[in-house]
Order: structure tokens, then C-alpha cells, then sequence
């Protein structure tokens, strides 16, 4: 994803049972703190919220497991824009972005950046 790997985990189902059909549940795209930190500060807290949406826990680059890359591409630019790119490559359409402290800092990167991409 723009050049590393980006470590995510993934909590509940996409879709869900709703009598005869199929329910599609909104994604929701968990941006961690830090920077030198990772996604498991968000569990177990907001497990409780996986029967109402997919939750997407994502380890921005060089944080966590995720690839760090050149040290030059660690700005809030390239780590919004890691956020658009990595839910192209998954089919992430309308995500419900939280991000708090340093992932609201992404969030706003990225919302600033790719405005259209948000849900």
C-alpha cells in the first residue's frame, strides 16, 4: 500500500443475517494514538460494537506490525492518504473513520485529503 504493508485485523462479519436476507453493516475504520503505538489500545473496548458494524483495526505505517518504509514518508500527508489507498485495495467503500489523538490527526489528513472517501 503506497510502497509497505500495512498490519490490520478485522472484527464481525460484513454481512449479517436479517430474517430472509442479508443485512450489509457499516465498516468501521479504527485509527489508533501514538505515533509508536498500535491498534490494541481499541481492544476489547469497541468489540462490543461488532454486532452493529465490521470493525477494521489498522496499524498506520511504521506504528505497530505494519511496515515502516522510508522514514521521509512518515508525515500526516502520506498516512491520510495510506487510509484512502488501503480501503481502495480492500473494497472499503463509505468507512466510518475514528481516529483519536494521533489517528484523529490521520482521520483529518485523511478526510482533507480524499473528502469524497468518508462516510
Amino acid at each position: 500500500m503506497n510502497g509497505v504493508r500495512l498490519f490490520f485485523d478485522v472484527e464481525g462479519a460484513k454481512f449479517a443475517p436479517e430474517g430472509p436476507v442479508m443485512r450489509e453493516k457499516p465498516t468501521l475504520l479504527m485509527l489508533h494514538g501514538g505515533p509508536g503505538s498500535d491498534h490494541s489500545i481499541y481492544r476489547p473496548a469497541y468489540s462490543a460494537l461488532a454486532d452493529i458494524a465490521q470493525i477494521i483495526y489498522l496499524d498506520h505505517r511504521g506504528n505497530g506490525r505494519s511496515e515502516d518504509g522510508p522514514r521521509e514518508r512518515w508525515n500526516l500527508a502520506q498516512w491520510g492518504d495510506d487510509i484512502s489507498a488501503f480501503c481502495d485495495v480492500l473494497g472499503i467503500a463509505k468507512p466510518i473513520v475514528l481516529g483519536a489523538s494521533f489517528g484523529g490527526m490521520v482521520a483529518i489528513s485523511y478526510a482533507t485529503r480524499h473528502p469524497a472517501h468518508p462516510s
